[in-house]
């Protein structure tokens, strides 16, 4: 027979790390919660970046205008090699012809 005090003490295991594991659950829930409010009145408080934003819309532009370029210049390249206008002494036959045009695609 066991003891009544460690009967008592596995009897009670169960329910105490339960209990302690509800509250940690909760308490970080919580703490989250919290954090997410301190966030929310703190980015109120802040400045606005319109500056940041400014510099972000015009670098979007500048990426925008080399893609549209390199768009034109693969469209050119690709125009020239559908026309047969590839230079005449680098194309011995066909095969020669596909890798100038992918030479020049990279």
């Amino acid at each position: 027979m066991t003891p009544l005090f460690l009967q008592f003490s596995q009897d009670l295991l169960v329910p105490i790390v339960a209990i302690i594991a509800v509250f940690g659950v909760g308490g970080f829930i919580v703490l989250k919660i919290i954090q997410l409010i301190r966030d929310a009145v703190l980015s109120r408080r802040a400045p606005v970046q319109s500056d940041a934003i400014f510099r972000k819309l015009q670098e979007y532009e500048q990426r925008h205008e080399q893609l549209v370029k390199r768009v034109q210049n693969l469209e050119t390249i690709i125009v020239d090699a559908d026309l047969g206008n590839v230079d005449a002494d680098k194309m011995s036959g066909q095969e020669e012809g596909d890798r100038s045009l992918k030479n020049k695609l990279r």
